[in-house]
């Protein structure tokens, strides 16, 4: 029998739907977080209100606005747009922290394949160290 996981849920939620993976729904999406055992509604950008259950809808003028691609059937957020939207939107600081520990240690102990928007940069640095060590087993 094949397990049903999230990622399942959500390509069956949102097959239809025209939408983006955003925030912390596209970092776990993305494997950049451990993501939750409890999952809250996910996160997704939208043009105009789509009223789906199970969604927290984030409306943005144009898709254009976003960086995004096409993963395993979904329309979700690029890593680059996925971390400075969660930096940007300063949440739940362990997907912040592991979203950039992931792409630190996926990248061979660097940061250099994001482009942080400037006015992020002292967020980023406030969780930069603390990714850089997450992983440690000190």
């Amino acid at each position: 029998m094949a397990i049903y996981t999230y990622n399942d849920y959500l390509r069956d939620l949102l097959k239809d739907a025209p939408c983006i993976l955003a925030y912390d729904t596209a970092a776990d999406y993305l494997g950049l977080s451990n993501g939750s055992s409890f999952h809250e509604a996910a996160d997704i950008y939208v043009l105009s209100p789509l009223n789906l259950k199970g969604t927290r809808e984030h409306i943005i003028p144009s898709f254009d606005t976003v960086d995004y691609e096409r993963r395993n059937g979904l329309l979700c957020t690029t890593v680059n747009q996925t971390i400075n939207d969660l930096l940007r939107a300063d949440g739940d600081n362990q997907v912040i922290q592991e979203s950039l520990a992931d792409v630190y240690f996926s990248n061979g102990e660097s940061f250099d394949s994001l482009h942080i928007e400037k006015e992020l940069l002292p967020r980023f640095d406030k969780y930069k160290a603390w990714a850089m060590e997450y992983y440690d087993e000190e």
